[in-house]
């Protein structure tokens, strides 16, 4: 034991960057399934900015003599880590884990904030039982700089563990903000809007949420670092269209403290990364959905909790936040009612990564699946013939960071699946002011706004209308420069009976006769199977015999619609 200290100590001397002192006061909790170890960094200030931590765990007491026996758990913690997330880990992250003004996180409601200079992990439970922990302080590389020292370092007492569902934790609730414009009334049954931030957007969530605030630590398979932090806000929306609709919305984040360079945020394209994570078997990077994972465990979570609608779930995004409506959003049906991204990347590009952005032909945690291919939603759309979120979206021919040629792409497939959706579009570039690629957005939700869609009732998705633009064959130059598919359209007086499907259709926009496709989605009654034998009927003369396809479905093509008159159409067995 004063061999390896006296090294320690020699190593310490001898690296007047990485000047440590000794780990101490450490504590540990379980609490929701996870035990929360805390303690003190072994350096404050610049003397302590490049060091990193690791965390043990054993069935018995950890001492220096039995380290390499005790379950190296979590390491390349950064220090200052009690910091609270986003808003100390929102911009230069070594500066801002320094600045004593930024606050640190709570670990149990109500309790007091962290110590400024404190440590934090924490471990999800997988099995009940008494352990203890250590900390040890490192350098950059995982060579150990600190002692571990019973007491101080090492608990002394076992902690008793018991296997639950992890729980976020509330930093502070609506009614202690300032703004009190989105404050939570409480009331039960309320739609739930799931609103996806823009790349940079994690700052906002971070440091102006209205509403209830909650920070979580994740269990393993959430990120390449057990324990590792997320947030979000949830809050009252009480101006959205049409005027008087209610409803919670969410805002979560999908950035990562990059615990490796310690020295900004890693943006997650709300997917994942490529990493070799701590706790896995193989040693070649792959690309891992956590933030699809934090982000669905989240949405169930606040559903629950504040006891939303679970059929009235609606998902929306800018930029980066529609990457991830179309990527993430859009492959959840048992979730999501309708989906709103402005700007969307339909087939993803990028892939970040620890230590860096690789391109080519990375694969995904199964160590088969092509990353690219899995998140070609253009692909995903053609092959899935189930019912999928409406999908209502906007872009400019210009953006920019997607290209025209999988907007065109993603039409076709939407058209040829028969998926509900619209999509509007400008010659704009990428941005949010009334030039924009976003501007468009603002017609589809005219005449598809959210309230008009859930999981539990049915609707016509309409495709090939007669009064479509066109947005040409995917190059920007080519076809109408702006314009609109499926626009138009309102419905109403659905029927959705085992043995009849009905509704009564017009679209504001026609100007003579036109035709659309139409095909039931969503139904809770009317279900069919391959090759059903049916009659349609529609009241504009038009009649005729149809059979079902092999999903299922049913479409009824070129009804017949007059301007400023309604159709109805009516399909029985």
């Amino acid at each position: 034991m004063r061999a390896t200290l006296a090294v320690l100590t020699a190593t310490l001397l001898l690296s007047p960057a990485l000047a440590a002192g000794e780990v101490t006061d450490i504590k540990a909790v379980c609490r929701n399934g996870q035990t929360f170890v805390t303690w003190k960094d072994a350096a404050e200030g610049e003397a302590g900015a490049k060091l990193r931590y690791a965390l043990y765990r054993s069935e018995a007491p950890i001492t220096q003599g039995n380290l390499d026996q005790a379950e190296k758990r979590i390491w390349g913690i950064v220090n200052n880590s009690a910091k609270l997330y986003t808003f100390s880990f929102n911009g230069r992250l070594a500066v801002d884990r320094l600045d004593p003004k930024r606050p640190t996180c709570v670990i149990e409601e109500g309790g007091k904030p962290l110590p400024d200079g404190s440590g934090v992990a924490v471990v999800t439970v997988d099995k009940a039982g008494k352990r203890y922990y250590a900390v040890v302080a490192t350098d950059p590389d995982g060579k150990p700089l600190s002692p571990v020292v019973a007491g101080k370092s090492a608990t002394s007492e076992p902690v008793e563990e018991q296997v639950a569902p992890v729980q976020p934790v509330r930093v502070w609730s609506s009614k202690e903000r300032q703004d009190q414009r989105y404050a939570l009334s409480g009331e039960q049954g309320l739609p739930l809007l799931v609103s996806l931030h823009a790349s940079g957007g994690y700052s906002y969530v971070g440091t102006h949420p209205s509403g209830d605030y909650y920070n979580y630590f994740g269990p393993r398979e959430w990120g390449y670092q057990e324990g590792m932090p997320g947030s979000f806000s949830v809050d009252e929306d009480r101006f959205s269209e049409p005027k008087g609709t209610r409803q919670l919305r969410l805002q979560p984040t999908e950035c990562i403290v990059d615990f490796r360079n310690g020295v900004s945020p890693l943006e997650t394209y709300w997917f994942g990364y490529y990493c070799v994570p701590q706790w896995a078997a193989h040693k070649e990077p792959r690309a891992y959905p956590f933030t699809e994972r934090r982000t669905l465990w989240t949405i169930d979570w606040v559903i629950k909790k504040y006891g939303a609608d679970p059929e009235r779930v609606y998902g929306m995004g800018g930029s980066m936040g529609a990457w991830g409506s179309i990527s993430l959003l859009l492959r959840h049906p048992e979730v999501f009612a309708a989906l709103y991204p402005t700007m969307p990347r339909m087939r993803q590009r990028g892939l970040p990564g620890i230590g860096g952005y690789p391109k080519g032909n990375e694969l995904m945690e199964d160590g088969k699946t092509n990353y690219l291919e899995r998140m070609d939603s253009v692909r995903f759309a053609s092959e899935h013939h189930e019912d999928l979120p409406f999908l209502g979206w906007a872009i400019g021919r210009q953006d920019g960071f997607a290209t025209w040629q999988e907007q065109a792409d993603m039409v076709k497939a939407l058209t040829a699946s028969h998926h509900g959706f619209a999509f509007a579009w400008n010659n704009g570039t990428h941005g949010t002011d009334s030039k924009s690629g976003s501007a468009p957005m603002n017609l589809v939700k005219k005449y598809y706004p959210p309230a008009k869609f859930a999981r539990n009732r049915s609707y016509p998705a309409f495709g090939n209308s007669s009064i479509n633009q066109d947005p040409g064959p995917g190059d920007p130059k080519a076809g109408d420069m702006e314009g609109g598919i499926n626009l138009g359209f309102i419905w109403k007086d659905v029927v959705d009976e085992a043995g009849k499907w009905s509704v009564k259709l017009s679209n504001d926009l026609a100007k003579a006769e036109m035709t659309v496709d139409v095909t039931p989605r969503r139904c809770q009654q009317f279900k069919l199977k391959a090759g059903d034998k049916l009659k349609w009927t529609n009241s504009a003369g038009g009649a005729g015999d149809v059979a079902a396809d092999q999903w299922g479905l049913v479409t009824i093509e070129k009804v017949k619609i007059a301007p400023g008159a309604e159709t109805v159409l009516t399909i029985t067995k």
